[in-house]
C-alpha cells in the first residue's frame, strides 16, 4: 500500500474525522442530561441569589441549596395577557405552552386578516415566589434583553408589596469584560436594593441605570436609579430598557399582587 498517495492521505484523513466525529457525539450525548442539571441548578442558585436567600461565594454545597429551594422557592406559571397565574409548573413547560400560543395567534390573525401580535409569542412566563429569610413573601420576574453584543438574562425580586426591590442578578451574557460584564457583579446588583419600580402616584417607573452616579438628593434619582456602568452606556440603556418591557409584560400581574 502506497501510504504516500493521495488516495489513502484522503482516506486516513476522512476516517479520522468519521471517528472522532462519533466520539464526540456519543461524549456530547452521554453528558446531555449532566449538563442540564447544572444548568438547572445554576438558574435555581440565582433566583435565590435575587431573593436574598444566598449570597456571593455560598459556601453550601449543592445538595443544601438544591433542598433550600424546593423548601423555599414555588414557581407558577402567568399569562401576561390576563395577569392570571396558571399554576405550579416547571419553566421548561413554558416553552411549549408558548409555541402553542403563538400557532393559535397566527390561525386568528390569518383569519381576521390583520398583523401577528407577537406578545404572544412570550405570553406565559415562570415566576419564582419565595420566602425570604425575614418570612416576608418575595417575587422573582425573569427579565432579559439586548445590551451591547448579547442578550442578557438575569432576575428582578420584588418585595411584599411587589414594587420595591430586594435583589437583581444578571447571570448570562456576552458583555465586555470589566465594562457592560460588570452588570453581574454584586456590588453593582447590590445598589439596586431598596429601589421603587413605581412613582409616588402609583404609575411604572422601572429602575433606570443613569449614565454617570446617582444624586441622592434628588428625590426621582434616589428613589428610580442605580449608577451606570463606566464605559457602557449601550449596555446600560439596554438594561433600563428591558427592564421596564419585562415589568410592563407582567403589570397585570403585580397589579393583582398588590390588590
Amino acid at each position: 500500500m502506497n501510504t504516500s498517495s493521495n488516495g489513502y492521505v484522503l482516506g486516513f484523513a476522512v476516517t479520522v474525522c468519521v471517528i472522532m466525529s462519533a466520539a464526540l457525539a456519543v461524549t456530547a450525548n452521554s453528558l446531555k442530561e449532566t449538563q442540564q442539571a447544572a444548568a438547572e441548578f445554576d438558574r435555581q442558585k440565582n433566583v435565590m441569589m435575587a431573593a436574598g436567600l444566598v449570597g456571593d461565594g455560598d459556601t453550601r454545597t449543592r445538595p443544601e441549596l438544591e433542598k433550600l429551594y424546593q423548601e423555599r422557592i414555588r414557581e407558577v406559571v402567568v399569562d401576561t395577557k390576563t395577569g392570571q397565574v396558571l399554576g405550579d409548573k416547571a419553566p421548561k413547560d413554558v416553552a411549549g405552552m408558548n409555541k402553542i400560543a403563538a400557532q393559535e395567534e397566527k390561525k386568528l390573525a390569518a383569519a381576521e386578516k390583520r398583523a401577528v401580535d407577537k406578545a404572544s409569542e412570550n405570553r406565559y412566563r415562570s415566576v419564582a415566589i419565595g420566602k425570604a429569610d425575614d418570612g416576608k413573601t418575595t417575587f422573582i420576574l425573569p427579565i432579559s434583553g439586548k445590551g451591547l453584543w448579547s442578550t442578557i438574562y438575569g432576575y428582578l425580586a420584588l418585595g411584599e408589596d411587589a414594587a420595591t426591590v430586594r435583589g437583581v442578578t444578571f447571570y448570562k451574557h456576552g458583555e465586555t469584560p470589566g465594562l457592560g460584564g460588570e452588570c453581574e457583579n454584586p456590588q453593582w446588583c447590590a445598589k439596586w436594593q431598596g429601589k421603587s419600580i413605581l412613582t409616588e402616584a402609583g404609575a411604572l417607573y422601572g429602575i433606570e441605570v443613569k449614565k454617570g452616579n446617582v444624586d441622592p438628593s434628588v428625590a426621582v434619582e434616589k428613589r428610580h436609579k442605580v449608577d451606570g456602568l463606566s464605559g457602557a452606556t449601550i449596555t446600560s440603556n439596554g438594561i433600563t430598557k428591558f427592564v421596564k418591557d419585562d415589568l410592563k409584560a407582567f403589570g397585570s400581574y403585580l397589579a393583582s399582587v398588590r390588590k
